[in-house]
């Protein structure tokens, strides 16, 4: 992809009328400066010209020009507008700047909202500023959408001062203690004062939801917190966040309980699929569909019924992969397989030594396998590359009943473009272990070598390469 200069990116950024995807290959997600539900975009300086100052102020500014994009769409749309109004507050469920399609994305065009929502908010954030109020005034909107509490409840990677350590004795339930107890007290406290000034400003009906069942997966925000005390086992560590977020719940729910029908809860515990989490706190684009789905049929009164089967038929779309984009897949898939071998094992090397230098990778690869050195990095990529063919062969090709639900995601995935084909196969890799700035590439290897949408053609033609058939 070429390069644009910092005076084409900030051009795409100030015209609200560029669609987000346009510029989303030219971000990407600065994951060292991320904070729980506070994601950080960045210039990918692989693709803009940046000078280091500038880099530097962008970073500063970026999740800032997300919301002014869409207070101008808004601008727009509201002139004449008939429809719903709706004013949204609230956390990177409501504003994941670019890199995401978040709940407001999915309902954007439905309705005309106005949205003051800022990643990273606590409710304390949101209650101190009062910009909810203010919003309501002056925009008198029909409904209020309201995402708060999970910064609180799940956020700071402070799940070990709320946990007890490692017990074989304990209950799952038995984990969690009273200082969690205080603090979701404190937090539906907070919440019942921003519904109650909401509906006093003039909000008519005020629509709040529950989160989901996030699953830890080592990351720094649920699994390695966890992990710190002793809470190892990832069916352990699901069950103990599934309390927590019923516990969110339950409190959320009695709290709108007060207010004789004009605040309501939408349950989303359980709506996004397991493989559709982008990470420990976020869906992905298409796993933010269904929760936002939930919303609109509360906001706007209608019916659950059928809703499971519609949300299965909705079409699967390219999976958002940690500063991933189309053009960057495809890029991949035009690339010299030997170039990919040597990248793969150049990046297998430096994650070795420095594991938070995956903070700095994107997908796009580099210049730096020179000749000297692409020998001994060319010789770790294949080690690498031959251990994960091993594992999506037993995943794919393989027969254990553990496996099953897996298998049939990785099939269906391969029903899809190559490029889509090299989302599912990563999304594979990085569950067995594969870095996540390292799978793509493997998977890019692995799908030129000929791996086919009739699975069966796959097994058999991979099990021979393998000497496994």
């Amino acid at each position: 992809m070429q390069k644009i200069d910092r005076a084409e990116l900030e051009r795409l950024l100030m015209d609200p009328n560029v669609p987000d995807s346009e510029i989303r290959p030219y971000l990407r997600l600065e994951v060292l400066e991320s904070q729980d539900f506070q994601p950080v975009v960045v210039p990918n300086t692989d693709r803009v010209l940046y000078a280091d100052t500038e880099g530097a102020v962008a970073m500063n500014s970026l999740n800032g020009v997300a919301r002014w994009r869409r207070q101008q769409r808004y601008a727009n749309k509201i002139k004449g507008w008939t429809g719903l109004k709706v004013v949204a507050e609230g956390d990177s469920w409501f504003q994941f700047p670019f890199l995401i399609e978040d709940v407001i994305d999915h309902l954007f065009d439905r309705w005309a909202i106005y949205c003051v929502s800022a990643a990273g908010d606590l409710l304390r954030d949101m209650a101190k500023q009062d910009e909810v109020s203010a919003a309501v005034l002056s925009q008198k909107p029909d409904i209020l959408l309201l995402s708060a509490g999970g910064n609180d409840v799940l956020g700071g990677g402070a799940l070990r001062r709320y946990l007890k350590p490692f017990d074989p004795a304990l209950a799952a339930s038995d984990y969690i203690t009273t200082a969690f107890d205080d603090l979701l007290a404190t937090s539906i406290d907070i919440y019942a004062t921003l519904v109650e000034k909401a509906l006093t400003a003039g909000a008519k009906k005020v629509v709040l939801h529950s989160y989901d069942y996030a699953i830890p997966a080592d990351g720094r925000w649920l699994g390695r917190p966890m992990a710190g005390i002793g809470i190892k086992d990832r069916a352990l560590q699901r069950a103990i966040v599934r309390i927590l977020i019923d516990r969110f719940h339950g409190g959320l729910t009695a709290m709108a309980g007060g207010f004789g029908g004009r605040a309501v809860v939408v349950d989303t515990r359980g709506s996004v699929p397991d493989d559709e989490w982008f990470d420990e706190l976020h869906p992905t684009n298409r796993g933010f569909a269904f929760p936002a789905r939930l919303i609109q049929i509360a906001a706007e009164g209608g019916s659950t019924e059928g809703l499971e089967a519609a949300m299965q038929e909705m079409p699967v779309m390219e999976r958002a992969l940690p500063v991933a984009d189309v053009v960057a897949l495809e890029a991949l898939l035009a690339a010299d397989e030997e170039t990919l071998i040597a990248e793969i094992g150049r990046r297998e090397a430096i994650l070795t030594v420095s594991p938070e230098a995956a903070g700095a990778m994107t997908l796009d690869l580099s210049a730096a396998v020179g000749e000297g050195i692409f020998g001994s990095f060319r010789e770790l990529g294949l080690k690498l590359i031959a251990r994960m063919h091993n594992e999506m062969y037993d995943l794919l090709c393989g027969t254990s009943q553990d496996m099953v639900s897996d298998r049939e995601k990785l099939k269906n995935a391969l029903k899809l473009s190559e490029a889509a084909m090299i989302g599912g196969l990563t999304t594979a890799l990085m569950g067995v272990g594969c870095p996540p700035f390292v799978a793509p590439l493997v998977a890019a290897v692995i799908v030129k070598k000929g791996i086919n949408p009739a699975w069966e053609v796959t097994c058999e033609f991979w099990g021979q390469k393998l000497g496994r058939v």
